[in-house]
């Protein structure tokens, strides 16, 4: 399961933004997606269905998603409230070929405290990062992942995490 869609994900490209408390979506993506129409000027971004809250999946100390086991890289964003949201990579509308970071909230400015890519592995958390080419949020943003992931019980993490292991 995981992401699908290897090879579209283009990451960080040209390095990250000054830590800001939120970013936006980088006008060149943002302009890009209006282009390909996964973006327009009525509704913004459409909100990717795929995408649940990351409290809500947790039973029993594992990730659920769809009724299983999490297993793979999700794209990942923390909202303004501070909700760890993560998704599928693949656009449900067969006529696109990825669903991008901004569609986890979905409007016409979605802004985020991070984004990157969350892995998880047989339901276990193993790591997460902060490559998003949409929002290309400064490292130090990782700071916004680890508060939430430390408020989790250690048993949600894979044993080689490194947030196990605090």
């Amino acid at each position: 399961m995981g992401s699908g869609n290897k090879g579209l994900y283009s990451g960080t490209r040209g390095g990250s933004q000054p830590y800001a408390p939120t970013y936006e979506v980088m006008l060149d993506m943002k302009e890009h997606d209006l282009k390909i129409g996964i973006y327009n000027d009525k509704i913004g971004y459409a909100k990717n269905p795929s995408a649940k809250n990351l409290a809500d999946c947790i039973q029993n100390n594992t990730v659920y998603y769809e009724g299983k086991k999490a297993n793979g890289k999700y794209t990942y964003v923390i909202d303004e409230n501070g909700n760890l949201i993560f998704g599928k990579r693949n656009n449900p509308d067969p006529m696109q070929t990825r669903s991008p970071h901004p569609m986890l909230i979905g409007g016409k400015n979605p802004k985020v405290r991070c984004a990157g890519m969350l892995d998880i592995r047989n339901g276990k958390i193993f790591n997460a990062d902060t490559d998003s080419g949409h929002y290309k949020p400064n490292e130090k943003s990782i700071e916004e992942v680890e508060k939430i992931l430390s408020s989790l019980p250690k048993q949600v993490f894979s044993r080689k995490s490194k947030w196990r292991k605090k």
